[in-house]
């Protein structure tokens, strides 16, 4: 997010300001700060000079002096909107979530036409927690910025965190096939061969070969697809240089590896069209840089989404979205989906642990002395129904602690405003143990070693986290609630045999927490086994997964060879 150079008036012996603006628009920055460092030796209370100048300091790398100018130039003219841009730029690159929030809510009230920064707003918000105020940014952002998809769909991922009913959630997701789809629109038919039996081509298209989701939920899939009966495709979205020591695993599995970053939305549908894939499955869903919009030109016969986004797509180009009987129960969760929901055997995913983690340690409350609670979910999970949830189990197990654990809590902040919001529910925030970033993998993972149970939030459950918990021997207690983000906590504790954990009222989940605790024999037994749990069960069944997946594949294509036989038959065109 950055300002144009602003021209001033002109001091008598300065420089030319306009040498300087010249300059700096040229990109040649070095110069350009040199010759706004001379109009203000002439005239220092030039507040458009300093704005100027500290934005080419900010390009420049040399932060400590782009913040002081920014500085002077919002103590100049205090209804500048430009320089609390800049603050809060520099607050955000350094992670001050809180001060850069401050900084970009006075653009808004100074310059409402910011609309960059309405959304970069509400990007910090959700990073602090504050998914409600962020939802409103996002809006904003989404009505003054036509034309933008991404924008949509922020927005539409941060409504997942509110406590929002599923009519309300298809409603707004439509919102995406109204701006975006081409209903009415016709496309080409397709060429592939409608023959219900032969090897299929199937396309995965994601930014995710990556260690991050890729190394937990992809890499079965991978090593475990049928390649008699499956050709495997990837198309990459990640930037140029953003894979990781995953991404060439990726590569090697796939029968065909694309980067598609570069490529606009007809360029991506003419590539997977031209390959003659058969079955598209989108791995991103409305988080970021999906590529939902390349979907709507139908580049394959069959499309779905799975695994990188708890809902709808809202898109009448994608048939299917792939989820199980518990996640989204039939009858309720149909109703809620622009798509045909296929229902996968229990769970919808399959879990590889990841190698590197630490070894579990005995129950942590032996050496502590008390029990602690904890989560690593997302700050913009902890909704308002989580942190009175989990204040009730705070308050029936009174000796206990909750250890929480984001990046952004290593602002002090934001680690602030949450103490707050915990001290409001009535607990003492000294009982709270608040964690920041962790740069090293297994050094993340063995902080789990700390936590005796850990809290599924609500109603955005965590995935990575309760398998991560689990797998590190803590038992996750959850509350099955009424949509999919709302119910992965239930199918993945249902998968490992721990159904007694699920909790069907915010009292039972509470009750259940609070029982847990009083039981230090049943810990222990539970740490102890856990891996031998996990591993022996259908979480981490990879072959029991990837045959149930191919007979979905397989059925959706049956499907589509179906459909093609009745447009022959009638004398149409297939589409």
């Amino acid at each position: 997010m950055t300002a144009s150079p602003a021209a001033s008036g002109q001091p008598s012996g300065a420089p030319p300001l306009s040498l300087a603006v010249e300059a700096h628009m040229a990109g040649r920055l070095a110069e350009a700060a040199a010759l706004y460092r001379r109009v203000l030796a002439q005239a220092p209370f030039e507040a458009k000079v300093w704005n100027n100048l500290a934005f080419a300091l900010i390009d420049l790398g040399r932060i400590a002096e782009a913040e002081r100018a920014c500085r002077a130039a919002a103590a100049l003219q205090p209804d500048y909107a430009s320089p609390f841009i800049g603050l809060g730029n520099l607050d955000s690159a350094h992670d001050r979530f809180g001060a850069a929030s401050r900084h970009w809510r006075r653009v808004m009230t100074l310059d409402p036409g910011q609309s960059e920064v309405a959304f970069n707003l509400g990007i910090n918000l959700q990073n602090e927690g504050n998914a409600p105020e962020a939802a409103v940014w996002f809006q904003e952002a989404v009505e003054r910025l036509a034309g933008r998809p991404s924008l949509l769909s922020q927005r539409l991922l941060c409504l997942n965190y509110l406590d929002l009913p599923g009519e309300r959630l298809l409603d707004e997701h439509r919102r995406f096939e109204a701006a975006y789809g081409r209903r009415g629109q016709p496309l080409p038919p397709h060429a592939n061969r409608p023959d219900p039996a032969r090897r299929l081509r199937i396309g995965y298209l994601s930014v995710e070969f990556r260690t991050h989701l890729g190394g937990y939920f992809l890499t079965p899939l991978f090593d475990g697809h049928d390649r008699s009966a499956f050709e495997i495709h990837c198309y990459s979205n990640l930037p140029d240089g953003a894979g990781d020591r995953l991404t060439p695993y990726f590569k090697e599995k796939a029968d065909g590896w694309h980067s598609v970053h570069g490529l606009d939305d007809a360029a991506l549908a003419a590539r997977v069209r031209a390959d003659g894939i058969d079955i598209l499955v989108d791995l991103a869903g409305h988080s970021g840089l999906n590529r939902l919009p390349a979907l709507a030109l139908r580049p394959a016969p069959v499309q779905m989404t799975w695994l990188g986004y708890p809902n709808t797509t809202g898109m009448e180009a994608v048939d299917y979205r792939l989820v199980d009987a518990i996640s989204d129960p039939p009858g309720p969760a149909d109703a809620h989906a622009a798509e045909r929901l296929l229902r996968l055997p229990a769970p919808f995913l399959c879990f590889r642990p990841p190698a590197d983690a630490p070894a579990v340690v005995p129950l942590p409350a032996e050496a502590a002395g008390v029990i602690t609670f904890g989560s690593f979910n997302k700050l913009a999970k902890l909704s308002d129904g989580t942190i009175r949830l989990w204040a009730e189990v705070l308050r029936r197990t009174p000796a206990s602690r909750l250890l929480l654990k984001d990046k952004p809590l290593d602002c002090a902040d934001t680690a602030a405003a949450l103490r707050v919001r915990f001290q409001e529910a009535g607990v003492d925030p000294a009982r709270l143990i608040l964690l920041g970033w962790t740069d090293d993998p297994a050094g993340h993972l063995g902080l789990y070693n700390r936590i005796d149970i850990a809290l599924d939030p609500t109603p955005y459950n965590g995935t990575i986290t309760t398998c991560d918990a689990l797998w590190m021997g803590a038992p996750v207690v959850t509350l099955l609630g009424e949509r999919h983000a709302a119910r992965v906590g239930a199918s993945l504790l249902a998968s490992v045999g721990l159904a007694d954990l699920i909790a069907a009222t915010p009292e039972r989940y509470a009750e259940t927490a609070a029982l847990l605790a009083r039981d230090p024999a049943r810990l222990r037994d539970l740490r102890v086994g856990m891996r031998n749990r996990l591993l022996g069960s259908a979480l981490c069944d990879e072959r029991r997964f990837v045959r149930g997946l191919e007979a979905a594949y397989r059925q959706s294509w049956r499907a589509w060879c179906a459909g093609q036989d009745r447009e022959a038959g009638s004398g149409r065109m297939p589409a």
